[in-house]
């Protein structure tokens, strides 16, 4: 199961502020974290919806929700949860609904979720599940590798999705979909 704005939101971080997901059954969760995060500085919970009885959930800070005047209104707020975790949870509920936010902005493309090593792999959309290429952070860089095409050279960028862009559009002129002089790197 594909959880595509979980694993921007856990690679580009929330800037500071909180990013809504609504679940397939209409639950949701709001979320904050830094970019490339492996867990979540915050999770909250809304109403409907129970944290799993795991390890992964047990720093649960009701004293937050009460000075920030939250708490008679059935939330939750967990601290430090793992992004696989959140995953698991996505996925009881049925997944991503298909409406979220427009928060993020469209793309053709999504990624999967951080290995172990630090890897997103970037995948098109339309075309079948093989990666295009990957995107690693390093300090407070983006590194874009793409997967085909004849340079398959590696591209610097500033944000997550300027990265992204780098690599969809290295797939789309290897593919023959555009040509070096309609894209500039």
């Amino acid at each position: 199961m594909t959880t595509a704005r979980l694993n921007h939101i856990a690679a580009a971080g929330t800037e500071g502020g909180y990013r809504r997901i609504r679940f397939a059954d209409g639950c949701m969760i709001t979320v904050e974290t830094q970019p490339d995060a492996t867990e979540f500085t915050e999770v909250a919970l809304w109403p409907g919806l129970t944290a799993p009885a795991t390890d992964a959930w047990a720093n649960e800070d009701q004293w937050e929700l009460y000075l920030t005047n939250q708490h008679g209104e059935g939330r939750s707020l967990f601290l430090d949860v793992p992004v696989d975790a959140v995953r698991e949870l996505i996925e009881e509920h049925g997944g991503e609904h298909a409406d979220q936010d427009e928060d993020l902005p469209a793309t053709r493309h999504h990624l999967s979720p951080r290995s172990a090593t630090g890897i997103y792999r970037v995948h098109l959309d339309d075309l079948d599940d093989q990666p295009i290429g990957r995107i690693i952070r390093h300090d407070d860089f983006w590194l874009a590798t793409p997967s085909r095409g004849e340079s398959r050279r590696s591209f610097l960028c500033d944000d997550l999705g300027e990265a992204a862009v780098y690599v969809v559009q290295e797939a789309d002129i290897a593919a023959g979909r555009a040509t070096r002089t309609e894209h500039s790197a």
